[in-house]
């Protein structure tokens, strides 16, 4: 009863923590990891698009999230271009700050759902234009995907932030970008002309291997690190499903990408039969990689149970949303397997883990909405820019957040504390003002 109660406490309670702050302070801390919610959301829309047993009113379904995506995300860049513009300088430092430029991958992941949900949810109902459409976003964000990874990677390499033992999983998300060029194309490539679809089909390979390599490179070091400094703290354990998503999307990509040429029969290589080639080569490796995506999952699943179940500090955190993208790609390769080697219980098994993914997605926003409420997060010292702020602003809010915690409680330690409280409100007001000069 007693973790129960502290879980409760954790992640449901709402009372609020610390002094509230306008949201024009609050938004100082908006960082790239939001992004992991919109990319998430497009994940389940993807998912959506792909259940074998359909119903009545799915596809409409699948819109409506779709729409959402779409309206989160440009709620999402308003915010973070506010929070570059009124605050000038914090774009340079959350890009030269490693636990916030990890996380700026998924602004283009979330670009690159947008893409692939043109297909199902806009393609059928609109004209040739949509053809276009979907082409020209899809070769320029082929581009920056190409750039962003290059100049993430490099910035990495020059500041080395990491040691093996403080290495975390998310480091290897600036590969996604180039990476999930290869699932965007096999979602879009059957709404192109043929020679088109080529195109689509040589480059995208080519970025998913890319992908694929890096993250086996970076999934050794993560390896290395569990062995050597153990389990992250149960708040950080759930980003072990970013190891998901590399083998599952890069099956999911080849047996996709086998089905457009297949569809398309146009000559991929030299010979006529190549797209049959393709998909048996593509089906082969698909069957082969999902085992890995399978055992990072369970690996996960195991890791963040015991994070729950046991006495550590468990705090709602906006990455959490990575892992619904992560292993979205696991569900969607099994459903795809499923048509490809024709297996009804494949089918049902990708259909139940879509379900169960869906619901915690609502979760996840359920917990993300109270947290911006009782200021978990959004909030000096909590989020992923945390190694930007000046130490006496964090062991201010720190502290504030103790005090806040026992007064919420009903507590009265006396007038000493009372007299430091109402010390650190007056400094908080003067840090407040500083950082909005």
């Amino acid at each position: 009863m007693g973790l129960l109660k502290q879980r409760y406490h954790e992640l449901l309670d709402l009372r609020v923590r610390g002094e509230r702050l306008p949201i024009a302070r609050r938004l100082q801390h908006f960082t790239w990891a939001w992004f992991a919610s919109t990319m998430g959301t497009g994940g389940i829309g993807m998912i959506t698009s792909l259940y074998y047993f359909r119903f009545h009113g799915l596809t409409t379904l699948g819109k409506i999230i779709f729409i959402f995506q779409l309206c989160i995300f440009s709620l999402f860049t308003v915010c973070i271009l506010f929070r570059f513009l009124r605050y000038p300088g914090t774009f340079w430092r959350s890009w030269n700050n490693a636990g916030e430029a990890v996380f700026m991958p998924t602004f283009l992941l979330s670009v690159a759902t947008i893409i692939s949900n043109f297909y199902p949810y806009a393609y059928p109902y609109t004209g040739e234009w949509m053809v276009w459409t979907i082409r020209i976003t899809y070769w320029i964000y082929f581009v920056i995907a190409c750039i962003v990874c290059v100049s993430l990677f490099y910035t990495l390499f020059r500041n080395h932030p990491f040691q093996i033992g403080t290495i975390i999983p998310a480091v290897v998300l600036p590969i996604f970008p180039c990476m999930i060029c290869g699932v965007a194309a096999s979602a879009i490539v059957e709404s192109q002309p043929p020679a088109q679809a080529k195109n689509m089909i040589i480059a995208g390979i080519a970025f998913q291997g890319l992908g694929f390599w890096v993250y086996l490179l970076l999934y050794g070091n993560n390896l290395l690190r569990l062995f050597t400094a153990g389990l992250q703290a149960p708040s950080d354990r759930p980003g072990m499903f970013i190891l998901v998503s590399p083998p599952s999307y890069t099956g999911l990509t080849l047996l996709d990408l086998g089905f457009g040429a297949v569809h398309k029969q146009h000559s991929i290589f030299v010979t006529k039969n190549s797209p049959d080639w393709l998909m048996f080569i593509c089906t082969f490796l698909a069957i082969f990689m999902v085992a890995l995506g399978a055992f990072n999952f369970i690996l996960a699943l195991v890791s963040v149970v015991a994070g729950f179940c046991s006495p550590g500090k468990l705090k709602f955190k906006i990455s959490w949303f990575a892992m619904i993208f992560a292993n979205g790609g696991l569900v969607m390769v099994i459903q795809e397997l499923g048509k490809a080697v024709d297996s009804r219980a494949l089918d049902v098994l990708g259909q139940v883990c879509g379900g169960i993914i869906s619901v915690v997605w609502v979760i996840l926003i359920l917990l993300a909405i109270r947290a911006i409420y009782v200021q978990e997060v959004l909030y000096p010292g909590k989020d992923e820019d945390v190694n930007i702020l000046p130490p006496d602003v964090l062991k201010y809010f720190e502290k504030l957040e103790l005090f806040g915690g026992d007064n919420a409680g009903g507590s009265d330690n006396g007038s000493s504390k009372d007299g430091r409280i109402v010390h650190d409100e007056m400094y908080v007001k003067k840090i407040n003002h500083t950082q909005n000069l």
